[in-house]
């Protein structure tokens, strides 16, 4: 008790602030410390970012919403970036209590100049920054709000900045980083000049590491002098607000939570809480929440008309059907619209004042919240039955904020879908002329509110409040037997009819009835529909209020994960990936016989990014794939020899790419591979990258003796492939073959033996493609080796060529000198595929002599011999996906071997 006086005394002059810090008396800090300390039931303030747990106090507040380019840079400003705790916004409302209490009057009141900051992540962002593991918040594992845009029942046009261009309503997309938003930077300050600033300063801190999106951040203001704390409708906002158990003063009736209900990690978060789930929360969690983020817009003018219209119909609506006095016009309309939001624009509750206003009550704290639904000067509505008497079941606080709905509703549920609402009013004032623009036909000006609320489980919290209480026509419930109340007359949408007519007489049913009805069409088809009758007789006007046009369009937001401030520096001092980035070209084949593996790549190219980043080893932002597409030179081929890709690391803009190609021509056998090598060189490879070539082909290149060959002297542009492979693996380019099955091997006699040859100088591998789904598996299995097999070139490269210079050591010398050290420690992904190929010990020379070869020319040649008889074994002579599998072991000597000749070729 001493504390809460204490903490009431201390922010007295804060007013009927709903959410105001309980701090320790001077006389009781120690023990309470220690107390909280041993019962470590309560979040660490120093821990948990600002804005979560007491709103952070503001005339204006930007959202910074944002896209990563460079994670190292970005990862470099964060730590330079200082986010506001909850701490520290206890402290600021201390100085803000300290400065009105000290002063003169109300006039006299120095200002007291604040900044905070706060910053949150998508889950798509989370990836992109490389943090792989689940929150446990299984909404917010999967799926941004553009995948459930309509579930939320958003029906019009969002601001571009939202919109994601491939949103999946069925699986979720936070793995598709094409579009999305990465994260959320809220600054706030004590006036809009200091906001502004602030601003522009964090952005110059990010700098170029990240785009803002739109271009500006989106700002939010407080209304001015007298409209100041209420929304554009004209109701005064924020009283509703959850009280945080022994962190926050609690209010004669406010409702109370568990921390967990807002903050990951402590009682009352839903995950923590139940034994039973299968979904735990990492440890980096801990203190951090969910952010949902809406752009709200207000259609004030409509909502103002609506009001107006329908507030000279008092009589029919206000309770008893009589007052006295009477109502005077501008009495109606503020009860109707009372009515609709529970609350009178003062910010007095209409169950506590169902008639008229009460400012004086909207100014006490301690009685703007204490109230509930039931009616005690009626005998004849029970006490112990929910009852819309003074307040009907649809009003918005009545619906967001339910309360007392025993005996049908535990009060413990209506607790745990608790949320710390926030934000400010965005867009100018209302002005005369825009209302005579709006009568003679314009649009209203934008304007409404950007809305930010806080929850430690979506569907626990903004899910709950938004679909089961908002959406819901027989929400809150009130009876065993299901009522229709209708939706909330703010959030709510209006429903989609399909209009049907009865023939004959109408059914003798009233408004409120239960009807079911069976419904033919003219194709046969029968129909049961079952529900409550709103019937309205012809000629006589609707009841007041009704229909409701609704005056609030959502435009758009997302879903954040605010991080506790520790794990925020957590990840601002990580490691960017494992192996830094990964570039993949891939080198197609666009020739006629190719389409379906064309179609393959374009198709699996978004699961294979995901894969790829679920590893762990890269995030987002670190993939990029390029493309060179090749056909043959004339006069075989006219269209083109080569067509190139820059690379992206934009999935959808790699489809599209892969959308463009088409397999046709050709000609001969061979094609012009070796003019698609030529342009890997060149591609554009990041410095520092992991970098891969995936051939993907089922013909030889020209020049390595095969018959028919167009141009049997080799490539007219003189691109000799094995020379091009040795410079391959000098610039550190692993080049994969994924040869197209049957057909490489069962009408050519060359490029089995060849490419198994050239792969090898470059550390790569030769894989057989024979069952078209095979190919992302192929891909991902390849990619993970060579990345492993990367890292240990680099680690070992100074190793390897001291070993070479000084002790002139061969490489089996210093393969076998090395994997003595790693065989015990050091694992790598292995990926090995079944042969599917018929031992040949020709061919085993023939490959030999292509991987010693430095380039194409008659000494070559000359030792290759044609491989007679079948090179397939028989089971896939006509197609077939042999066995594969990918896996963490020691590192073989094999695999070592790869690694010296690699540091070796390299160096040169």
């Amino acid at each position: 008790m001493e504390d809460l006086q204490y903490s009431l005394d201390l922010f007295k002059p804060l007013g009927r602030r709903s959410i105001l810090p309980l701090v320790s008396s001077p006389t009781t800090f120690t023990t309470r410390k220690a107390a909280v300390t041993d019962a470590g039931d309560l979040p660490d303030l120093n821990n948990v970012q600002g804005d979560v747990i007491y709103l952070f106090p503001k005339k204006a507040e930007n959202f910074v919403f944002f896209r990563i380019n460079n994670v190292t840079s970005f990862r470099t400003a964060l730590q330079s970036f200082k986010p506001t705790t909850s701490e520290d916004v206890k402290d600021n409302l201390t100085s803000i209590a300290v400065a009105k209490a000290s002063a003169r009057d109300a006039r006299s009141v120095p200002t007291v100049d604040i900044v905070q900051y706060q910053i949150a992540f998508s889950r798509t962002g989370m990836y992109f920054l490389g943090v792989n593991e689940d929150t446990g918040d299984v909404r917010f594992d999967k799926r941004c709000m553009s995948d459930d845009k309509q579930f939320l029942g958003d029906q019009r046009l969002w601001d571009p900045i939202f919109v994601k261009p491939g949103p999946d309503p069925v699986n979720g997309s936070v793995r598709d980083d094409t579009g999305a938003l990465h994260g959320v930077i809220t600054v706030a300050g004590s006036s809009a000049e200091t906001c502004t600033k602030a601003s522009n300063d964090v952005i110059q801190l990010f700098g170029s590491s990240i785009t803002v999106a739109g271009g500006k951040p989106i700002e939010g203001r407080a209304r001015p002098p007298p409209y100041k704390g209420h929304e554009h409708f004209g109701f005064q906002d924020g009283i509703s607000q959850p009280c945080l158990r022994g962190l926050v003063i609690p209010r004669p009736g406010q409702i109370q939570v568990d921390p967990g209900v807002i903050i990951m990690g402590y009682p009352g978060d839903p995950v923590r809480d139940d034994p039973s789930t299968k979904v735990n929360r990492p440890a980096w969690t801990k203190d951090g929440t969910i952010l949902v983020f809406r752009k709200l817009e207000q259609s004030v003018i409509s909502f103002e008309g609506y009001v107006k219209q329908n507030g000279s119909r008092w009589r029919e609506f206000v309770p008893g059907g009589q007052i006295s006095p009477p109502l005077n016009e501008q009495e109606g309309e503020d009860l109707f619209g009372a009515r609709l939001i529970g609350r009178w624009k003062s910010g007095a509750p209409l169950a506590k004042c169902p008639f008229r206003d009460d400012p004086e009550m909207a100014l006490d704290p301690d009685r703007n919240n204490d109230f509930d639904y039931v009616v005690r000067d009626n005998p004849k509505i029970s006490r112990h039955e929910p009852s819309d008497y003074y307040c009907p079941f649809t009003i918005h606080t009545r619906k967001t904020a339910p309360r007392n709905l025993n005996p049908y509703i535990d009060a413990k549920f209506l607790e745990s879908g608790s949320i710390v609402r926030g934000g400010l009013p965005y867009g100018g004032e209302v002005t005369d002329q825009e209302r005579r623009d709006v009568a003679s036909g314009d649009p209203e000006l934008p304007r409404g509110l950007l809305f930010n609320c806080y929850m430690s489980s979506l569907d626990s919290g903004f899910v709950r409040q938004t679909i089961g209480y908002a959406g819901n026509d027989y929400w809150p419930i009130t009876s065993l037997v299901p009522q229709k109340k209708g939706q909330d007359p703010v959030l709510g949408s209006p429903p989609v009819f399909t209009p049907a007519r009865l023939e004959g007489t109408s059914p003798s049913v009233k408004s409120g009835d239960r009807v079911d009805l069976q419904l033919t069409g003219a194709d046969g088809a029968t129909f049961e529909v079952s529900g409550f009758a709103q019937v309205t007789i012809k000629g006589a006007a609707p009841p007041p209020g009704e229909p409701n046009p609704f005056f609030v369009t959502s435009r758009g937001g997302e879903y954040f994960f605010v991080p506790s401030v520790s794990t925020l520096k957590s990840w601002a001092s990580a490691t960017t990936t494992t192996t830094s980035k990964l570039d993949i070209v891939f080198l197609l084949d666009a020739t006629g016989s190719m389409q379906v593996y064309i179609e393959q790549v374009r198709n699996t190219i978004q699961s294979l990014c995901e894969s790829l980043v679920a590893t762990g080893k890269w995030s987002g932002g670190d993939l990029r794939f390029g493309l060179i597409a090749f056909r043959d030179h004339p006069p075989q081929d006219a269209t083109y020899i080569t067509r190139q890709y820059p690379f992206d690391s934009n999935v959808l803009a790699v489809k599209a790419n892969l959308a463009n190609l088409q397999a046709d021509g050709g000609g001969d056998g061979p094609e012009a591979q070796c003019d698609a090598f030529a342009r890997v060189l060149n591609a554009g490879w990041k410095d520092g990258a992991t970098k891969v070539a995936i051939l993907i082909t089922d013909s030889p290149p020209h020049g390595i003796g095969e018959d028919e060959d167009g141009f049997p002297s080799g490539c007219p542009l003189q691109n000799d492939p094995v020379r091009l492979a040795n410079r391959m693996a000098r610039l550190g380019i692993t080049l994969h073959v994924l040869a197209c099955e049957p057909t490489m091997s069962m009408d050519f006699s060359t490029p089995l033996d060849f490419y198994k040859g050239i792969v090898q100088k470059t550390g790569g591998r030769f894989f057989p493609l024979s069952d078209v789904n095979s190919l992302i598996g192929l891909i991902i299995g390849s990619v993970l080796e060579t990345a492993d097999i990367d890292a240990l070139v680099v680690k070992h490269t100074n190793e390897v060529l001291t070993q070479a210079k000084d002790r002139k050591a061969t490489i089996g010398d210093i393969s076998n000198s090395l994997y003595g050290r790693l065989s015990s420690s050091t694992q790598v992904n292995t990926f090995t595929v079944e042969d599917i190929y018929a031992a040949n010990e020709q061919g085993d020379k023939n490959v030999q002599i292509w991987f010693k070869a430095e380039q194409i020319d008659n000494n070559t040649t000359s030792q290759i011999e044609v491989v007679r008889g079948f090179r397939l074994k028989s089971k896939y002579r006509n197609g077939g996906t042999p066995a594969m599998s990918s896996k963490t072991q020691p590192v073989s000597l094999s695999q070592v071997e790869t690694v010296v000749r690699m540091c070796l070729a390299r160096a040169t």
